[in-house]
């Protein structure tokens, strides 16, 4: 997403996304209305969604859940359990650890089954912000709790300035950088894909460097929904990426703007299995295109939807949602708690769109718009009045919920 209305979903671009309608399988990970499975263990705190036509439902946010991975030579499990309220220092799960695959010849992140984990082998729940904003400090990000920060590049800047930026901003306050290419963002064009992993590739020896600490999003909400394009093109594009020495985790974002779910339902695992380093992550984002009854053809049941993306049994993010106060070119009304109960039940990642994206002058927000921090530079940590609701909303989730990567440590 970005503040212009480049993200508009209009109808017309939306009913060529389909509805997501591949079979769904089965799956033990409860999603139809955010609620925990039989096999997730959670004692959070109950939030409710509802629907423009004044519907409820409900939706637990749980933190760490029993998960298993499994490798080819067993069965890891690592379990954990605590409470919505519980601070960091509550939420950590059992010390162990999954083999890096022998696919992965990387020294960063990896995927096992639809698990993410770091260099020391230790599951890493993604569960951080956006930051639309490379050129504004915004120093007190670091203080919300995340342990991801998905960043708008800009690929016109020296080495020196990106890589600096990375460093210091990011790695450096023990953050996982996901720098990302937002120039294809709700354009469906194969060649503006293309362009944006030219620009990669050229740009290899500066990001490969980072390979230990970061996920790299090839392009934002680039492509069309429900679509063969979109599968073809991101093949040829991790095949690139690879070639050129990129062997840490990727992430691909749906198309239709990130919110089309037939993207992932049906090529997906297409996608997943050219790549010779199996280590994709893909990115869903929750707008407008989701609602609890879907009352259009262009929209999308979100129930039945988070099911059969569980189905995939892939490793799947929530990588941006928004206040859910039915505001912006997007507008719904699901919560960020409802939306982050969904993601916890099935063991996802979860970002926050977006710690910077002002509606304001002299870079500040209000509670009618996305950002999180009311103004970009003051956040201490402590002081709620420095956060606007949507940022005490998901501070209080992060600090409650996001654990560090075991490679700061």
């Amino acid at each position: 997403m970005t503040t212009s209305l480049s993200l508009m979903l209009t109808a017309a671009a939306l009913a060529a996304c389909g509805g997501g309608t591949a079979d769904a399988g089965t799956t033990s990970s409860s999603v139809s209305t955010g609620t925990t499975s039989t096999t997730t263990t959670s004692t959070g705190s109950t939030s409710t969604g509802t629907t423009s036509t004044g519907s409820t439902s409900t939706g637990t946010t749980s933190t760490d859940t029993t998960s298993t991975a499994t490798t080819s030579t067993g069965t890891t499990t690592s379990t954990g359990t605590s409470s919505g309220s519980a601070d960091a220092a509550s939420v950590k799960a059992a010390a162990t650890t999954v083999a890096r695959p022998a696919t992965s010849t990387g020294t960063g992140f990896y995927v096992v089954g639809s698990k993410l984990y770091d260099a020391n082998g230790s599951e890493f729940r993604i569960r951080g912000v956006n930051r639309e904003h490379w050129d504004d400090l915004s120093a007190g990000l670091p203080n919300s709790g995340a342990n991801t920060e998905r960043i708008a590049i800009s690929f016109t800047q020296s080495a020196a300035t990106n890589t600096a930026l990375i460093q210091n901003q990011i790695i450096a306050k023990k953050i996982v950088p996901m720098p990302g290419n937002w120039a294809g963002t709700c354009n469906s064009d194969p060649a503006v894909l293309t362009s944006i992993v030219d620009t990669w590739v050229a740009q290899a020896a500066t990001w490969t460097a980072f390979d230990h600490y970061s996920i790299i999003n090839i392009a934002n909400e680039w492509g069309p929904g429900n679509s063969t394009v979109w599968r073809d093109s991101y093949i040829t594009a991790i095949a690139r990426m690879r070639a050129a020495g990129y062997t840490g985790t990727l992430s691909i974002t749906s198309g239709a703007c990130g919110q089309d779910s037939a993207d992932i339902i049906k090529y997906a695992q297409a996608v997943f299995d050219s790549d010779p380093q199996k280590n994709i992550i893909f990115d869903v984002h929750v707008y407008g295109y989701f609602v609890l009854n879907a009352d259009a053809a262009w929209k999308q049941d979100y129930a039945t939807s988070m099911t059969q993306m569980a189905a995939t049994k892939l490793p799947i993010m929530l990588g941006e949602f928004g206040p859910g106060r039915n505001i912006g070119p997007s507008p719904t009304t699901l919560t960020p708690q409802f939306i982050v109960s969904t993601a916890e039940a099935n063991g996802w990642g979860w970002m926050a769109w977006a710690w910077d994206d002002f509606n304001l002058p002299s870079n500040s927000c209000d509670d009618n718009w996305f950002g999180m921090a009311v103004s970009w530079a003051n956040y201490d940590g402590v002081t709620s009045s420095q956060l606007t609701t949507f940022g005490q909303t998901v501070v209080t989730l992060l600090k409650s919920m996001a654990k560090t990567a075991t490679i700061f440590n």
